[in-house]
């Protein structure tokens, strides 16, 4: 006879938000890190035809990506991905309250990079999001150490706490390292400017 076993709640430790533009790689970075199939929520896309910066994406998530990662000791992390268009930021209300970290992925090659990040920061603080915050930004030049010094100016005044790394959504580690510094990062209030 096998034995149930009865959970009551969510077995999850943490709750990870992956915001960003889109086509930034959020549901690629899920799917790479996820330890159980990502649930998506993927749609064919008319804004990919209309977007020559992200080449070979046709379809787009619609409300949430869903995914689970393990710390090897055990604890359980939520992984979430937020459609990155402003028609579906009703997904950002109801997700992003519940987080425990959010992760934001930006794009290090395409312009008006840092007007790009400040809409996205002011998009969080419009939310009054206190959040573990870690921002990852794809793409980078081969100087990404200097490239990235613009990017943490601008985020200090929102969030001064909050690290800035590189980071490839299609690197494991790379994943792994924006969790957990997003998840080890202090809580702090996004100010809006």
């Amino acid at each position: 006879m096998t034995e149930l076993k009865i959970v009551l709640g969510h077995s999850v430790a943490h709750q990870v938000v992956f915001v960003g533009p889109f086509g930034v790689g959020k549901t690629t970075a899920l799917r790479v890190i996820s330890d159980i199939p990502v649930v998506n929520t993927d749609v064919d896309s008319s804004e990919a035809m209309l977007d020559s910066t992200v080449q070979g994406k046709t379809t787009t998530t619609a409300a949430f990506d869903y995914g689970e990662w393990r710390f090897p000791d055990g604890t359980q992390v939520a992984l979430i991905g937020v459609p990155g268009q402003e028609r579906f930021e009703a997904m950002w209300d109801v997700m992003l309250p519940r987080s425990s970290a959010i992760v934001l992925w930006l794009y290090g090659d395409r312009d008006p990079k840092l007007a790009e990040c400040r809409k996205w920061m002011n998009a969080l603080a419009q939310r009054k999001a206190v959040a573990r915050l870690a921002i990852a930004v794809t793409r980078m030049p081969a100087d990404s150490e200097a490239a990235l010094e613009p990017y943490r100016e601008l985020i200090a005044q929102y969030h001064p706490l909050a690290p800035v790394i590189t980071a490839d959504p299609r690197e494991s580690s790379d994943v792994l390292q924006a969790i957990t510094m997003a998840l080890t990062s202090p809580y702090a209030p996004i100010e809006q400017l």
